[in-house]
C-alpha cells in the first residue's frame, strides 16, 4: 500500500458535524451524500489498514431511500484501500453484529439513519472488535479531511445470504420460550420487516404485525420507539384483539419499545429490572451497566437482587464498552438499547430483548404478575428541546458554569444529574440530533414540579426563552 496525499480535497468538503459521538450521520443529500460515503469509504478502509485489523468488512443497510447508492459508494471507497467486503444484505444492525461473531470477522459497518426521520442516514462502526465512538470516530474524520488515504491493490466483494438462518438457530439453541400467548409487533416500516415474522414463526410464537413492509419513507409514523406517539397504532391493536403484550422497534432493530395489555408503556429502564432480576437469579454479584436517563429504582433493584449497579453515560457504544470492562452481564439504556452478554454475544437487539421477556412471562401462569410488581415512581419520559445546528453544546457549557443548586450532589458524567433528597433531575446534549435533552423523577407530584422549578430558574439564566414542557 501508499499513501495518496488528497489535492483536491477543496472541492468536496465533508462536514465535521455528520461525525458524532457513537456514529455518522446527518441529513441527506445535504450532510451525507454519495461522494461524502466514497470518501467516508476510504478513511475508515485506512483506518482499519492502520488498526491492523484484518482485510475484510461486513457491511449491511437499513431500508431507507438513500441507503442503497450510498452503500455502493461506501464500497468502492472501502476497496480501493484493499478491503474485502462481505455484503450480508438488508438486515437489523443487531445481525450485522451476530454476523461478526459468525464469520469471525473483526470489522463491520452499518448503514443506517437508526430513529432519525427519513432524510437521515449514516454509518455505524465495528473495528478491531471494537463499536467506535468519541476518539476513534475523531480519526476517520481527520484521516477524510486531510484526504491522506491509503490505495494500492484494490478489495474484492462478496455476497453472504446466510446470516438470518444462522442467526435464527443461534435464538431456537439457546432460548426456552414457552409463551402461549398472541404478541403484536410495530415495524414502524423499518428493515425489521425483512426478518420479524420468520424469526417468530421459527420459535412457534403467535404474532399480529403491523407496518411490516419496508419502506424509507416510514408512511405510518417515524421509526423511533421511545416517543410514546409513535406506539398509537400498536396500543391500538392491544386493545382491539387478543394480544397480550406488544413490541415496537426502531428504523434499524437496535432498540425496543414494549406495551402491555393495558397500553401501558413498559419503558426500558423498567424491562432492565425485569431482565436483571432475571440474570441475578442465575449469577448473584452480577454486574449489570445502565445509563445516567434510567430510573432510580434501577439501581435499587439491582442492589436487592444482588447484582452491582454501574452507571455509564448515554450512548450504545458507551454502554458496550462498560459491559467489556467490567464484564457485565447485562446492560442498557432508556432510548431502548438493551445488551444481552450473560448468554448472548453482547450487543443490542430489540428482537432479541422482546424474546427474553418472552421467555420470563411464560413461565407465568398470568403474565401480568411480574409487570404489576415493578416499583411506581414519579418520572418523565424524555424531553427533548430543539436547537438550531448544534448549538445545544454551547448551551450546555454555559449552563455547566452558571447553574446553581443548593442541597443537591451533582453527576457530571454525561451533562448533570442533579439529585435531591426526594428526586433527581438531568439535563444533557443529545448526540444523535440538535437536542437538549431533560428527564425528572421525584417521591411524589409535587416534588417533580418543585424540581423541574428549580432546574426552569437554572435554565433562564442561560436562555429565558427556553420553557420545559413536562407531560404529566
Amino acid at each position: 500500500m501508499r499513501v495518496l496525499d488528497l489535492q483536491e480535497k477543496n472541492k468536496l468538503i465533508i462536514t465535521k458535524d455528520i461525525f458524532r459521538a457513537y456514529d455518522i450521520r446527518g441529513v441527506y443529500p445535504e450532510q451525507i451524500n454519495e461522494d461524502v460515503y466514497n470518501l467516508v469509504g476510504k478513511a475508515i478502509g485506512t483506518y482499519i489498514n492502520n488498526q491492523n485489523a484484518g482485510t475484510e468488512v461486513c457491511l449491511c443497510a437499513d431500508g431507507r431511500l438513500s441507503s442503497p447508492t450510498l452503500k455502493k459508494s461506501l464500497i468502492e471507497g472501502l476497496i480501493s484501500t484493499g478491503i474485502d467486503v462481505v455484503d450480508i444484505g438488508l438486515l437489523p444492525t443487531p445481525l450485522l453484529n451476530y454476523s461478526l461473531k459468525n464469520l469471525n470477522i473483526k470489522n463491520g459497518l452499518m448503514i443506517t439513519g437508526s430513529h432519525n426521520p427519513k432524510n437521515y442516514n449514516g454509518i455505524k462502526m465495528v473495528v478491531n472488535n471494537i463499536t467506535l465512538y468519541g476518539e476513534y470516530i475523531k480519526e476517520i474524520f481527520e484521516i477524510a479531511d486531510k484526504g491522506q488515504f491509503l490505495y494500492g491493490q484494490k478489495g474484492s466483494i462478496k455476497n453472504d445470504s446466510t446470516i438470518l438462518e444462522s442467526y435464527i438457530t443461534k435464538l431456537i439453541d439457546t432460548l426456552d420460550i414457552d409463551f402461549n400467548h398472541t404478541v403484536s409487533i410495530d415495524c414502524g416500516n423499518g428493515i425489521t420487516g425483512n426478518v420479524v415474522r420468520k424469526i417468530f414463526d421459527a420459535l412457534k410464537i403467535k404474532t399480529k404485525i403491523i407496518n411490516e413492509k419496508v419502506d424509507g419513507n416510514f408512511p405510518n409514523h417515524s421509526p423511533n420507539p421511545s416517543d410514546e406517539k409513535n406506539l398509537a397504532e400498536l396500543k391500538k391493536i392491544l386493545s382491539d384483539s387478543d394480544s397480550m403484550i406488544g413490541f415496537a422497534y426502531d428504523g434499524d432493530g437496535d432498540r425496543i419499545a414494549a406495551v402491555r395489555k393495558n397500553g401501558k408503556v413498559l419503558w426500558p429502564d423498567q424491562l432492565m429490572m425485569i431482565f436483571s432480576k432475571s440474570i441475578l437469579n442465575k449469577n448473584q454479584g452480577a454486574k449489570i451497566v445502565y445509563d445516567i436517563k434510567c430510573s432510580k429504582h434501577l439501581e435499587k433493584e439491582i442492589i436487592k437482587n444482588g447484582g452491582v449497579p454501574i452507571l455509564c453515560r448515554t450512548g450504545h457504544s458507551f454502554i458496550k464498552k462498560a459491559i467489556i470492562d467490567n464484564q457485565a452481564a447485562l446492560g442498557g439504556e432508556l432510548s431502548g438499547h438493551i445488551f444481552f452478554a450473560d448468554k448472548w454475544y453482547g450487543f443490542d437487539d430489540g428482537i432479541y430483548s422482546s424474546l427474553r421477556l418472552l421467555e420470563i412471562l411464560g413461565k407465568y401462569q398470568n403474565i401480568d404478575e411480574p409487570l404489576d410488581k415493578l416499583p411506581n415512581t414519579v418520572i418523565t419520559p424524555e424531553i427533548n428541546i430543539e436547537f438550531k445546528g448544534n448549538n445545544h453544546f454551547t448551551f450546555m457549557e454555559l449552563f455547566v458554569k452558571l447553574a446553581k443548586f443548593e442541597n443537591a450532589s451533582i453527576i457530571n458524567i454525561d451533562g448533570m444529574k442533579i439529585i435531591f433528597e426526594n428526586g433527581w433531575a438531568l439535563i444533557r446534549c443529545s448526540n444523535t440530533s440538535a437536542n437538549l435533552v431533560l428527564r425528572f423523577e421525584a417521591d411524589d407530584e409535587k416534588s417533580l414540579r418543585n424540581i423541574k422549578n428549580l432546574v426552569q430558574e437554572q435554565i433562564n439564566k442561560v436562555d429565558d426563552k427556553i420553557k420545559i414542557n413536562i407531560i404529566e
